[in-house]
Formats: structure tokens, C-alpha cells, sequence
């Protein structure tokens, strides 16, 4: 199996979360999962910065919001959102 890209492992262990996670338990579970074998020096720099990039060069395009320092959750696309209010109101 081919190594993950870190953007992939990252969004990999935010989507299997159902709360927001601190970038050093991002990084712990990425190894623990075996996502990445090349980790470098500084997993856990590295898993914060390619987040808070992405925050700050997409923007609202990021796949990312920042919950609270170093806590990170995935965005909710805006159809989904839409599709669940459509089935909730349909189940009433």
C-alpha cells in the first residue's frame, strides 16, 4: 500500500473523528493508523503547519476550521448540511 500524502492521512483521521482534535492527536493517530512511514523530524510541526495553511491560503475553501488554538475539525460541506435539513424536515 502506497504512503498517504500528509493533506490525505490528516483528512483521513479529522473525517473518522466525531469531535475536533488537537494537531498532537492528529499526528498520533496518523502513526498509530500506519498513514505515514516517513514522518521526519517533526510530525506533529508538520501536521499543524499544512492545516494552518491551508486555513490561511484557502480561506473558506479550506477543508479545515480551527475550533480552538491547535484544535481542528473538517468542514461541512454546505450541500450536506442542506441535504440532512430536507430529511429531518421530511421524517417530522
Amino acid at each position: 500500500m502506497r504512503e498517504l500524502t500528509w493533506r490525505k492521512a490528516i483528512d483521513q483521521v479529522l473525517r473518522s473523528s466525531t469531535t475536533p482534535l488537537h494537531y498532537n492527536e492528529i499526528t498520533e493517530r496518523i502513526i498509530s493508523e500506519g498513514l505515514r512511514k516517513n514522518l521526519g523530524a517533526t510530525p506533529a510541526a508538520t501536521v499543524n503547519a499544512q492545516i494552518s495553511a491551508s486555513i490561511k491560503h484557502d480561506g473558506d475553501s479550506s477543508p479545515y476550521i480551527r475550533v480552538s488554538k491547535g484544535t481542528f475539525t473538517m468542514r461541512v460541506p454546505t450541500q450536506l448540511v442542506y441535504q440532512n435539513q430536507y430529511q429531518n424536515s421530511r421524517q417530522m
